[in-house]
């Protein structure tokens, strides 16, 4: 950590720092570090591509790490050079060794359906007990009519892929609770040769992410066709490619809350203001509060201070909520953060938390008909014990914008590192005005 943070590693607490300099003062700027999102889907869009893909701008994160390492114990060629990753794809998947996905949805998710279709072996699939813990049902039910079977076991469990791999697949499955099960199903059959058609009753969660898979399936030559609740996946259609990944907008999220509550000016880069990300739609949020934006080219800058409380429907983007609870508490105003009913399965109950957060911060929280937060802000608070993120990475960036403003302590600082491991020293540059 640097210096002017103060952690004591025998109890691993952590002093969150409050604003040190004026509104005039512009924040530092600040480099976006590229989106984990993208980089799970385009390592394994690579992997299933015959020939070489590059991928520059790809996070260097535990999650995307696991994902990288993984394709590689699976027998997938990944070089890293000072260009980016070079990927060798095409090899089906050989599992020789238990595979280690600690608490990443996205790594899980997406390898299980390719492992089950493409796999030429039973594979044992570890990770961190909430992992397992999080809903994963409705994904194992619909690929288990096809021959495939799921044995739970201590810290995650055993897959045994189909016996012959599938020409092409239509498929039904309940998406109410994760989009990630859509996701991973349709990047395991754009790997078909005659693809596939995935299916399902009501609304997906979070339908923002199926638009992102969208995308980069067709990056890498897959045109897909979503309507409604039917997605129709040509095979056949993979090609490697060369690509650069964008900077990641949920990572984002806490610098522009930092600038939206102490309406200091903040620059940040490479953004893109057309992006599939979900998370992209903070500016719109923001400018509704009183925050003003300006585009210059993939430089985002972001100035004022927030006017009014938050109304925002999250249903499409819900990873914003921690964030935005905490800025919450903060506005000049009451706020109402709706959309919320898949928070308590992320990787922790991100709902109550929130909750917990804004308390903590001196505001009053209130859960509505567990799908929505009414936020109410309040005064500095006294003393009070350190905030615990719940090993929640997105709860520590949350606790950092809140503490802004009202100080205090933060256990567990380095569960950060799933998502953004340079966190509080970009953080502290950001607020020393370096960059």
């Amino acid at each position: 950590m640097p210096p002017s943070s103060s952690l004591h590693p025998e109890d691993r607490i952590f002093e969150l720092r409050t604003n040190p300099l004026p509104s005039s003062k512009p924040l530092g700027e600040v480099l976006v570090p590229g989106s984990k999102s993208v980089t799970n889907r385009a390592l394994l869009l690579a992997a299933q591509c015959q020939g070489s893909s590059r991928l520059k701008g790809g996070l260097e994160a535990r999650d995307t790490r696991w994902m990288r390492q993984i394709l590689q114990d699976l027998g997938t060629q990944i070089l890293i050079t000072d260009r980016g990753w070079e990927i060798q794809g095409g090899a089906a998947p050989h599992p020789q060794a238990p595979l280690w996905v600690g608490a990443s949805g996205t790594t899980l998710r997406f390898l299980l359906p390719w492992l089950a279709l493409r796999a030429t072996n039973p594979v044992r699939i570890t990770g961190e007990a909430r992992l397992f813990e999080r809903p994963l049902a409705p994904l194992l039910e619909t690929l288990m009519p096809l021959g495939v079977r799921w044995e739970m076991g201590t810290q995650g469990g055993t897959l045994y892929p189909v016996a012959e791999t599938p020409q092409g697949l239509d498929l039904l499955i309940d998406a109410s609770q994760s989009s990630q099960f859509l996701s991973g199903l349709a990047l395991a059959l754009s790997g078909l040769p005659e693809g596939g058609v995935i299916r399902w009753n009501g609304e997906a969660a979070s339908s923002s992410y199926l638009d992102l898979t969208c995308h980069w399936l067709a990056r890498f030559g897959c045109q897909s066709q979503r309507e409604g609740s039917i997605w129709t996946l040509p095979g056949g259609q993979l090609t490697a490619q060369d690509v650069n990944l964008p900077g990641d907008w949920s990572g984002a999220a806490a610098f522009l809350c930092a600038a939206a509550v102490t309406g200091r000016t903040l620059r940040m880069h490479p953004l893109d203001a057309q992006d599939t990300q979900g998370d992209r739609a903070l500016v719109g949020i923001l400018e509704t509060a009183g925050c003003r934006t300006h585009w210059d080219g993939d430089c985002l800058t972001l100035s004022g201070r927030l006017t009014r409380g938050i109304q925002a429907d999250l249903t499409l983007c819900p990873d914003l909520a921690p964030v935005l609870a905490a800025t919450a508490a903060l506005a000049p105003g009451d706020s109402v953060l709706s959309g919320l009913a898949t928070l308590p399965l992320k990787e922790c109950d991100r709902l109550d938390a929130s909750g917990e957060l804004v308390r903590w911060l001196g505001g009053q929280a209130q859960i509505i008909e567990s799908n929505a937060l009414a936020i109410r802000p309040g005064s500095a608070p006294g003393s009070r014990s350190p905030f615990s993120p719940r090993n929640d990475h997105r709860m520590a960036f949350a606790a950092a914008v809140g503490a802004l403003l009202r100080g205090g302590f933060l256990l567990d600082p380095g569960c950060v590192a799933k998502t953004f491991p340079t966190f509080w020293e970009v953080w502290d540059a950001m607020l020393d005005g370096q960059g």
